[in-house]
């Protein structure tokens, strides 16, 4: 595998490898997050390199490292600094068109999408409710059936109630893979980045929650700052 693809990329011209890189990315076109978009970006390309050319296999190997480090919510001041150098190294460095190619995408991206990747390092924020590190589920009171369908696809049983009654998802219990926003036909499975609704300390009667009952339940963060 290793002495083809290194055939393979010292046969190809730069547009067919530019070609070959974006159309890996463009595969992650439904996904809203450049910095997840990036580090999955990099795991494959990773696995394409011939492996010959030592700042094209650790510099992409590095690539990954520092994207998916900055998603789970380990980014710091400088990691933008040093992809960039990483991916000008590859640009100057590499044996072949594919390190420089990928070195030239990347710095692309990071320079057109560089608001997003500080505010997921400085703010420990996703925008698009991506990067699991930076959300929470919960079920909407006022949403929820009870058809219990969320809690028959979690595996981990962080889902509590029965038919007719509202769920509640536990968030310390959840690991936020998704199987029940999938199968949840009211919608009623949601994603909050920064704050957390009022809602029902336990399952309760379907259509019996009101928002602003003293039922008690999660205040948002911005409500507890302010109380404090």
């Amino acid at each position: 595998m290793v002495v083809k693809e290194r055939k393979l990329w010292k046969q190809e011209s730069s547009d067919q490898i530019r070609d070959f890189v974006m159309e890996i990315y463009n595969r992650e076109a439904e996904n809203p997050c450049p910095v997840d978009r990036l580090k999955a970006l990099s795991n494959t390309l990773r696995r394409s390199s011939c492996g010959e050319c030592v700042i094209c296999r650790e510099g992409i190997l590095q690539l990954y490292t520092m994207t998916e480090s900055i998603t789970q919510g380990n980014g710091r001041d400088g990691d933008l600094d040093v992809i960039s150098e990483i991916s000008e190294d590859m640009c100057i460095g590499s044996g072949c068109d594919y390190g420089k190619e990928v070195g030239k995408i990347t710095k692309g991206i990071i320079e057109t999408e560089r608001e997003q990747f500080e505010r997921h390092i400085k703010r420990k924020r996703c925008d698009a409710l991506v990067c699991k590190k930076f959300f929470l589920y919960y079920i909407s009171p006022e949403k929820c059936s009870g058809c219990h369908k969320c809690a028959g696809v979690c595996e981990v049983g962080a889902i509590s109630g029965t038919d007719k009654l509202i769920h509640i998802i536990n968030p310390t219990a959840c690991t936020k893979c998704g199987a029940c926003e999938t199968v949840c036909e009211p919608n009623a499975i949601q994603k909050s980045a920064t704050a957390i609704p009022n809602l029902p300390t336990g399952p309760i009667p379907v259509g019996s929650f009101q928002s602003d009952s003293n039922q008690g339940g999660l205040l948002s963060q911005k409500r507890r700052r302010r109380s404090e």
